[in-house]
């Protein structure tokens, strides 16, 4: 291919990527203050990153087959975690954006973990998932914390509930009062609340669909707890901005590649 083939592949690609930073920045400033992404973010990102694609192939016309069944691949994925409430309506679609935009891996971009994914966008969404998860050591340590502090009182009122479901409560979330869940927008019950005639019994609850009612769900859990006169702490999980986590999957793989995979292959050579 001649060099000016290849200098102008680069400058599509270059575009791509600043494209894909813009929106998911954009995105994910929306999803950190509101927890919601109005529909025009994708409507503009996905129809410029198509026509960079479209580009890109007519440079580059040998990448046809595997641009296809990368797009297709991540959008079925995408659309299969927001079916069963693992994964929010903007995350899909910027991941879905993402795939038109940068459906494989920038030629241009050395990786320096040396190993590249042909399909970008999902090697993306693992590497955000994964950084998503490390929330829960940061949960761990603070609770942890508070269980020196306060032992098994952390745990008032949920005596009934076993060791595996406070362990899992603790990387999933953490102790707060009830104004507090009631005041700060991301924040949802990690607890289910029975009514039984005059009292009532409270449950740990380990699974939230992230499509779920905020404002309904802490309505029906926090109004008997109030007429009860409660007063103590409640568990709660905080909605994670899912897009920043994106982004930041985003950087991390254009820089090194596929961490996950090469992060095992390094361990398996030890």
């Amino acid at each position: 291919m001649p060099v000016p083939c290849l200098e102008n592949l680069e400058i599509v690609e270059f575009a791509a990527i600043i494209v894909s930073i813009f929106f998911l920045l954009l995105g994910s400033i929306f999803d950190m203050r509101t927890r919601e992404v109005d529909d025009w973010v994708w409507w503009a990102y996905g129809p410029i990153g198509l026509s960079l694609t479209i580009v890109r192939l007519i440079l580059d016309p040998g990448t046809l087959f595997v641009t296809l069944a990368s797009i297709g691949v991540t959008t079925l994925i995408s659309l299969g975690l927001a079916y069963f409430g693992m994964f929010g309506g903007a995350d899909s679609k910027a991941i879905i954006c993402l795939s038109l935009t940068l459906p494989v891996n920038p030629t241009y971009v050395p990786s320096l973990l040396g190993y590249v994914h042909p399909f970008f966008p999902l090697v993306v969404l693992i590497a955000g998932f994964v950084c998503s998860a490390l929330l829960g050591v940061w949960f761990g340590i603070r609770n942890f914390l508070t269980y020196i502090k306060k032992g098994r009182h952390m745990f008032e009122g949920l005596e009934r509930e076993g060791s595996w479901r406070k362990a899992m409560a603790c990387i999933l979330g953490y102790p707060a009062k009830l104004t507090q869940l009631q005041s700060k927008f991301y924040l949802y019950p990690m607890e289910e609340v029975a009514v039984e005639e005059n009292t009532f019994h409270r449950s740990l609850k380990l699974y939230l669909s992230v499509e779920t009612d905020r404002d309904q769900l802490v309505s029906e859990f926090v109004d008997p707890l109030t007429k009860a006169g409660f007063e103590g702490n409640v568990w709660v999980t905080p909605g994670i901005p899912m897009l920043l986590f994106i982004l930041i999957g985003f950087i991390l793989t254009l820089v090194f590649g596929d961490i996950v995979f090469s992060t095992v292959l390094i361990l398996a050579r030890r």
